[in-house]
C-alpha cells in the first residue's frame, strides 16, 4: 500500500480508505505487527493512529459493522431451519423403504416433534421476557425523565411561605429542663 503524494511536493500522506482498511485489518487480525505486514503501512505510524480519536471510532465502526454482518447471516440460517423443520413436520421425515428400494416419507417421531416444540417454546418465552424487560426499562427511564422534569420545575418556583398556624423551625420552642427530685439525686450519689 503507498501513502498518496501531496500537491506540493512534501511529505506523502494515507488516505481515509487506506486508514479503514489499516483498521479493518488491526480488527481482523489483532495486533499491530502483523497489520503492518498486511498493510504495508509502517509500523510507527500505526502505533501513532492507535492512539488518536478517530482510530478508536474506525475500530468501533468496523466491529459494529462485523456484528451486524454476522447477525445477518445468523438470521438466515434460522429462518432457513425453521423452513426445513416446518417442512419436515407437514410432510415427514425421507426414510429408505428396503422392500421396494425407494426413498419415502414417514410421519415425524413424537419424541422428535415433541423436542422440537419444546426448544422453540423455551426460546420463545426467553424472547418474550427480554421484550418485556426491555419496555419495563424503557417506561422506568420515562418515569424517571418526568420525575427529573417534575423537580427540576419545582427548583425553579417561589420558595414557600409560612403558613399561619404552622410551626416553622424557628418558632420551635426549647424543652423545659426537668427539676431534680430527691429519687433522682439518691441515684446519681
Amino acid at each position: 500500500m503507498e501513502r498518496r503524494k501531496r500537491k506540493d511536493g512534501k511529505k506523502k500522506w494515507w488516505s481515509a480508505d487506506q486508514r479503514l482498511q489499516a483498521a479493518a485489518t488491526y480488527v481482523m487480525l489483532g495486533t499491530m505487527t502483523e497489520t503492518a505486514l498486511a498493510t504495508g503501512i509502517p509500523l510507527p505510524t500505526l502505533k501513532a493512529w492507535k492512539n488518536l480519536p478517530w482510530w478508536k471510532d474506525l475500530i468501533s465502526q468496523v466491529r459494529r459493522d462485523d456484528l451486524d454482518k454476522a447477525s445477518s447471516n445468523i438470521q438466515r440460517v434460522i429462518e432457513k431451519a425453521v423452513k426445513a423443520t416446518e417442512e419436515r413436520l407437514d410432510n415427514g421425515n425421507f426414510v429408505f423403504d428396503q422392500k421396494t428400494g425407494k426413498i419415502v416419507r414417514i410421519p415425524v417421531n413424537i419424541k422428535d416433534a415433541l423436542k422440537v416444540t419444546t426448544e422453540l417454546m423455551t426460546k420463545q418465552d426467553k424472547l418474550l421476557e427480554r421484550e418485556e424487560q426491555k419496555e419495563t426499562q424503557e417506561a422506568t427511564v420515562d418515569r424517571l425523565t418526568k420525575l427529573a422534569e417534575e423537580l427540576a420545575k419545582f427548583a425553579k418556583t417561589k420558595p414557600v411561605e409560612a403558613l399561619e398556624g404552622v410551626v416553622t423551625h424557628s418558632e420551635v420552642l426549647p424543652l423545659p429542663t426537668p427539676t431534680p427530685s430527691p429519687e433522682n439525686l439518691s441515684k446519681v450519689g
